[in-house]
């Protein structure tokens, strides 16, 4: 192997290491901000509108294709965990309201839990929600209990561990 070759391989092992290390955080139980957000059907949800149950909230954008793979990943998620009180909210970001509104549409079979337009961006920014997906997991305290930037949020061990718990 080639030195150039070397490197390369390096670098793509340190970034595969980085972004593995920074895409899922479990969060030591600090408090969800507060936030009120208009559903795309006109319904307003808000941090105390969601305690008592867990909620996930998933940060996406029509754009998105890691986001169009997961958005059915956490329909199933939320069909087989309902009942066990979970609640989950798509939050349209980084993208127009019309593409939001659009791809819901469009993917009705898919959103069985409410779809909301982030207006510019407030929600995400205060999440700290950069990239897309990102997740925010809250317990039923309001707290946050994970936060998972990327695709794969279902095999996170943390995810998976607070899923079981329900």
């Amino acid at each position: 192997m080639t030195q150039s070759n070397t490197l390369r391989l390096t670098i793509l092992t340190c970034g595969l290491v980085l972004t593995l290390a920074v895409s899922a955080t479990a969060v030591s139980s600090e408090a969800a901000p507060d936030f009120s957000l208009t559903t795309l059907d006109g319904k307003t949800i808000t941090k105390a509108s969601l305690q008592g149950q867990p909620t996930l909230l998933m940060f996406w954008a029509s754009w998105c294709g890691t986001c169009q793979h997961e958005l059915p990943n956490v329909k199933a998620l939320y069909e087989r965990h309902k009942a066990n009180g979970l609640q989950a909210v798509a939050i349209g970001f980084q993208d127009e309201e019309a593409n939001i509104r659009g791809y819901v549409q469009a993917h009705q079979s898919t959103f069985v839990f409410p779809a909301a337009y982030d207006t510019r961006n407030q929600v995400s920014t205060l999440f700290k929600a950069r990239g897309t997906p990102t997740f925010v997991l809250l317990d039923a305290q309001g707290r946050i209990a994970l936060v998972h930037t990327g695709g794969g949020v279902l095999h996170n061990p943390a995810f998976q561990k607070f899923i079981q718990s329900l």
